[in-house]
């Protein structure tokens, strides 16, 4: 074997994979975290995500991605409605909570949670709570991508998102205004 061949062959383990490239950039795509929720049969169930974004304000809709292999797929499936909480920054332990802390009803033992006109649960002094039909969804890969067709929004004062950035927690604040020099 060649010395350039062993050296080629250390080189490939030095270099990270595409995968872990893309792992890298995704911690700098900062999000607002949220806690998706939904009713089924009279029961709640949710779960935390930040693959969330809005699509178009005409109609108002929005997509979640939602993992297949999640049992919360099956039953936002099922119901064929959901509600996005986008979470402020009082509420870090929630978003532990819905993250697998707790299971099943247990989650909404913790915050101020109520029932919709609709029966969807949602956190009262969530930053919004973003009301939504299923109105198309597509299957990629392991994720089911969810657009919803916004029904109803509730929002609160002040604006504190909750950001979820390089595997941890985040608050925002306002940038000060830069003079430029003419």
């Amino acid at each position: 074997m060649s010395h350039n061949h062993i050296e080629n062959k250390a080189l490939d383990k030095l270099e990270p994979t595409l995968e872990q490239n893309f792992k890298n950039a995704m911690r700098r795509l900062t999000s607002t975290v949220c806690l998706i929720t939904t009713a089924h049969e009279g029961v709640w169930h949710g779960m935390t995500a930040t693959a969330v974004t809005s699509v178009s304000t005409s109609p108002c809709s929005l997509l979640v991605c939602i993992n297949e292999s999640n049992v919360f797929h099956s039953v936002v499936s099922q119901s064929k409605c959901f509600c996005v909480n986008l979470l402020s920054t009082q509420h870090e332990e929630l978003s532990g909570v819905f993250a697998g802390k707790r299971k099943g009803a247990a989650r909404f033992e913790v915050g101020h949670w109520q029932a919709h006109s609709d029966g969807l649960p949602f956190l009262v002094d969530a930053q919004s709570s973003v009301f939504c039909d299923v109105d198309a969804s597509w299957h990629y890969q392991t994720h089911t991508i969810f657009v919803g067709l916004v029904r109803d929004v509730h929002s609160a004062h002040p604006i504190t998102p909750l950001l979820y950035q390089d595997g941890g927690y985040v608050g925002s604040s306002p940038l000060q205004p830069i003079a430029i020099q003419a």
